[in-house]
Protein backbone atom coordinates (compact mmCIF):
# COMPACT_ATOMS: atom_id res chain seq x y z
CA UNK A 1 0.00 0.00 0.00
CA UNK A 2 1.53 3.40 -0.67
CA UNK A 3 0.83 5.97 1.39
CA UNK A 4 1.18 10.20 0.89
CA UNK A 5 3.82 11.20 3.47
CA UNK A 6 5.14 14.22 4.94
CA UNK A 7 8.75 12.77 5.32
CA UNK A 8 10.53 15.57 6.80
CA UNK A 9 9.46 18.93 7.86
CA UNK A 10 10.17 21.84 10.73
CA UNK A 11 13.87 20.16 10.65
CA UNK A 12 17.60 22.66 10.62
CA UNK A 13 20.27 21.52 9.06
CA UNK A 14 23.48 21.69 10.79
CA UNK A 15 27.12 20.90 10.31
CA UNK A 16 26.99 17.16 11.73
CA UNK A 17 25.42 14.62 9.32
CA UNK A 18 21.72 13.94 9.78
CA UNK A 19 19.72 11.17 8.22
CA UNK A 20 16.40 13.32 6.75
CA UNK A 21 14.17 9.93 5.66
CA UNK A 22 15.23 6.54 6.25
CA UNK A 23 13.83 3.00 5.18
CA UNK A 24 12.87 -0.11 7.19
CA UNK A 25 13.65 -3.69 5.46
CA UNK A 26 10.21 -3.82 4.94
CA UNK A 27 9.14 -0.24 2.86
CA UNK A 28 10.14 1.88 0.17
CA UNK A 29 9.73 5.96 -0.02
CA UNK A 30 9.59 7.88 -3.19
CA UNK A 31 10.77 11.43 -2.98
CA UNK A 32 8.01 13.33 -4.70
CA UNK A 33 9.24 17.06 -3.49
CA UNK A 34 11.64 18.90 -1.34
CA UNK A 35 12.67 22.35 -0.53
CA UNK A 36 15.20 24.35 1.27
CA UNK A 37 15.08 27.42 2.84
CA UNK A 38 18.12 29.64 3.65
CA UNK A 39 17.24 32.09 6.61
CA UNK A 40 20.87 33.14 6.51
CA UNK A 41 22.48 36.25 5.04
CA UNK A 42 25.36 34.08 3.50
CA UNK A 43 24.90 31.59 0.48
CA UNK A 44 25.40 28.40 2.28
CA UNK A 45 26.44 24.90 0.81
CA UNK A 46 24.54 21.85 1.47
CA UNK A 47 25.63 18.03 0.90
CA UNK A 48 23.09 15.21 -0.05
CA UNK A 49 23.84 11.19 0.74
CA UNK A 50 21.66 8.32 -0.95
CA UNK A 51 22.60 5.48 0.50
CA UNK A 52 22.50 2.33 2.40
CA UNK A 53 21.49 3.00 6.13
CA UNK A 54 24.40 0.69 7.00
CA UNK A 55 26.60 3.09 5.12
CA UNK A 56 28.71 5.91 6.43
CA UNK A 57 28.34 9.19 4.48
CA UNK A 58 31.82 10.49 2.89
CA UNK A 59 32.82 13.02 1.07
CA UNK A 60 36.22 13.66 -1.57
CA UNK A 61 37.10 11.67 -4.69
CA UNK A 62 36.34 8.53 -3.06
CA UNK A 63 33.12 9.42 -1.21
CA UNK A 64 29.85 8.69 -1.24
CA UNK A 65 27.89 11.96 -1.70
CA UNK A 66 25.05 12.20 -4.05
CA UNK A 67 25.37 15.87 -4.82
CA UNK A 68 26.53 19.41 -3.23
CA UNK A 69 24.43 22.26 -4.00
CA UNK A 70 24.52 26.50 -2.50
CA UNK A 71 21.40 27.96 -1.31
CA UNK A 72 20.92 31.42 -1.82
CA UNK A 73 20.87 33.89 1.12
CA UNK A 74 17.77 34.55 2.21
CA UNK A 75 15.86 32.51 -0.35
CA UNK A 76 14.39 29.23 -1.06
CA UNK A 77 14.70 26.51 -3.84
CA UNK A 78 12.74 22.98 -4.59
CA UNK A 79 15.47 20.71 -4.89
CA UNK A 80 15.14 19.12 -8.70
CA UNK A 81 17.49 16.86 -8.41
CA UNK A 82 16.11 14.73 -5.06
CA UNK A 83 12.25 14.70 -7.20
CA UNK A 84 11.69 11.13 -8.71
CA UNK A 85 14.02 9.63 -6.04
CA UNK A 86 13.50 6.43 -4.30
CA UNK A 87 14.45 4.78 -1.11
CA UNK A 88 14.82 1.27 -1.33
CA UNK A 89 14.73 -1.33 1.55
CA UNK A 90 17.12 -0.11 4.20
CA UNK A 91 18.30 3.43 2.88
CA UNK A 92 18.46 6.80 4.28
CA UNK A 93 18.77 10.34 2.34
CA UNK A 94 21.06 12.15 4.32
CA UNK A 95 22.54 15.90 4.20
CA UNK A 96 24.52 18.34 6.27
CA UNK A 97 25.05 21.99 5.88
CA UNK A 98 27.82 24.47 6.20
CA UNK A 99 26.31 26.68 8.16
CA UNK A 100 24.54 25.15 11.59
CA UNK A 101 20.79 26.45 12.11
CA UNK A 102 19.98 28.19 9.13
CA UNK A 103 18.97 25.70 6.09
CA UNK A 104 15.15 24.52 6.94
CA UNK A 105 14.22 21.18 5.12
CA UNK A 106 10.87 20.16 3.85
CA UNK A 107 10.51 16.74 2.05
CA UNK A 108 6.63 14.84 1.01
CA UNK A 109 6.48 12.04 -1.35
CA UNK A 110 5.11 8.71 -0.90
CA UNK A 111 5.81 5.64 1.55
CA UNK A 112 4.86 2.35 -0.01
CA UNK A 113 4.57 -0.93 2.46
Amino acid sequence: MATLDDLKSETQLTTSVQALVSTTSSEKKFIGNMTLTNTSTSNVEVTFWRIATSSTETTGSSGNSLFTMTIPANDWVKVQKMSGHVLGHSMKLSAVAATTGVINVDISGTTET
